[in-house]
């Protein structure tokens, strides 16, 4: 844009040099005087021409930028939920696949087969203070409990729910039941939120997740003949 008005400006500057003799009834100061003027005039418009261009590019640049932009976090949104997917996959993929082959476990074997479940609260409950319970339907008995810190205790009490709610929500927790009991037993997920907004986006699968942790439960219990009232 400047080199088109140096062009200018370098013209005008030789106007002296180069007219010497007036046109029609104009004489030679007024000629020179109106060369100038057109040239400047020129040199303006070419100038304002240029400009309102310029302009025009970069606001179909900054359009195309922010386009680019929008697709880019679309596009990392994209991998991102993939990536979680494939993770969620993965791990609903070794819960169906990690049960035993016998009721005859130890204590650490059995332990392990909860890991993948725990996994997934953690994840599908955005959260990493939970615990798992198994809770006997007729006096709310603690059969067993899973923590995800074993030297943390939530301190939730189930005094005035009711465990055939489903899913609940209170003021520091989110709580999911099983669906049905079995043998007069409930599994139950407790989530500590870790604000007031905190929510669970799938419900279902939350639930889907305490009636896996029941059949297990279930599964391994009779080595410990844990039974309760039904």
């Amino acid at each position: 844009m400047y080199w088109i008005r140096i062009i200018f400006l370098t013209l005008m500057v030789f106007v002296p040099s180069y007219v010497r003799t007036g046109f029609y009834t104009f004489d030679m100061t007024q000629t020179q005087e109106f060369v100038i003027l057109f040239l400047g005039s020129m040199s303006l418009s070419v100038y304002l021409i240029m400009e309102k261009r310029l302009k025009k590019n970069l606001t179909e640049k900054n359009k195309i930028q922010g386009q680019v932009n929008s697709m880019s976090k679309d596009l990392k949104y994209s991998y991102s939920y993939i990536g979680e997917t494939n993770r969620k996959l993965d791990i609903l993929e070794n819960i169906a696949l990690g049960y035993p082959e016998s009721s005859h476990l130890t204590r650490k074997n059995e332990n392990e087969l909860y890991n993948s479940i725990m996994d997934a609260i953690g994840l599908f409950g955005k959260s990493d203070e939970f615990e798992l319970h198994f809770i006997c339907l007729s006096d709310c008995r603690v059969a067993k409990e899973i923590k995800s810190h074993p030297e943390n205790n939530l301190g939730f009490s189930f005094k005035g729910h009711s465990l055939e709610i489903g899913h609940f929500e209170s003021g520091d927790f989110i709580v999911t039941t099983s669906p049905k009991a079995i043998d007069g037993i409930f599994s139950c997920i407790i989530i500590k939120k870790k604000m007031p907004s905190h929510s669970i986006e799938d419900v279902e699968i939350m639930k889907t997740l305490a009636a896996q942790a029941l059949f297990l439960f279930i599964f391994t219990r009779s080595k410990k003949q844990i039974k309760c009232v039904i």
